[in-house]
């Protein structure tokens, strides 16, 4: 999980910029290239794509990271390997990244193997990007249509349901032990946007939309609520967390309002993601 994490956090800031990347290579002059019969995930985040606009009878294997449909085929692969011999026994006609790590989008490119770069979706417009791509490249371009529109409904009667609550209020999200936070410039940043919450990490962005801050930082903000998105790596949990020096003065702990929630959240842009998190964002905000 360590090496997840960092992996993250250097490459995001170059990828977030752009929505998708093209198929590669895309001659200009050829044909629209056959629907593929073999793909390969190697994000979390278009694994419940693919599934969720009926593409699941093409995914021949999944990173070990995706764990949602519980049925995909997961592997050990991780998407950071150093050579894309390592995906040839699954016999691939599409790889989809979630990140350009190295040359193995290049590699594949030199095999005749196609792939497709979604990077870390920043906003819903660019998951419905993501959406409408997946769709068009593997033949399901209706039911991804259909699966945006639904997400899209979900989100606002999440939204709805919180009847305005939380609006002006400050949150702390947590990624790692050491302050590691996110800003709302993040894609967990922008689901909690939606509630009108304001981060607090965002001062402290400069730049990145990773920052790292400190317990004085988060003392003397004394956010509102806090969510835990370090509980599955790192094992923190409510108690645990109003356990360091100072923090049962925080308000978030004195109200109750520490979440922990699953660390996939802060990575991960797929549907079920989604709408799981506004679920629990709501439910938090209706207490």
């Amino acid at each position: 999980m360590k090496r997840r994490w960092a992996a993250v956090l250097v490459s995001i800031s170059a990828c977030i910029g752009a929505i998708m990347a093209p198929l590669v290579p895309p001659p200009a002059s050829a044909a629209a290239p056959a629907l593929p019969e073999r793909i390969l995930s190697l994000s979390a985040s278009a694994t419940q794509m693919l599934y969720a606009i009926g593409a699941g009878k093409q995914v021949v294997g999944v990173d070990k990271y995706s764990t949602w449909p519980p049925n995909a085929p997961r592997t050990k692969l991780t998407g950071y390997e150093s050579s894309a011999e390592a995906y040839l026994y699954l016999h691939p006609d599409l790889v989809v990244f979630a990140f350009n790590e190295g040359s193995l989008i290049r590699q594949l490119a030199d095999l005749h193997i196609r792939t497709l770069l979604l990077p870390p979706a920043a906003t819903m417009a660019q998951v419905d990007g993501q959406l409408a791509e997946l769709g068009q490249v593997t033949g399901h371009a209706a039911r991804a249509r259909a699966v945006e529109r639904s997400l899209a409904a979900h989100v606002a009667a999440a939204v709805r349901s919180a009847r305005g609550r939380g609006k002006g209020e400050t949150y702390y999200i947590e990624l790692y032990p050491g302050y590691y936070t996110a800003t709302s410039k993040t894609f967990m940043g922008a689901e909690l946007s939606l509630f009108g919450l304001e981060d607090i990490a965002d001062p402290a962005g400069k730049g990145t939309m990773w920052p790292q801050v400190s317990a004085g930082y988060v003392l003397k903000e004394n956010p509102d609520y806090v969510f835990l998105a370090d509980t599955v790596c790192c094992h923190q949990t409510a108690s645990s967390f109003a356990k360091r020096p100072g923090f049962s003065l925080l308000r978030a702990v004195k109200l109750h309002h520490v979440v922990p929630v699953d660390d996939s959240f802060a990575q991960e842009w797929g549907p079920h993601s989604i709408e799981a998190f506004v679920g629990l964002i709501a439910r938090v905000l209706a207490k």
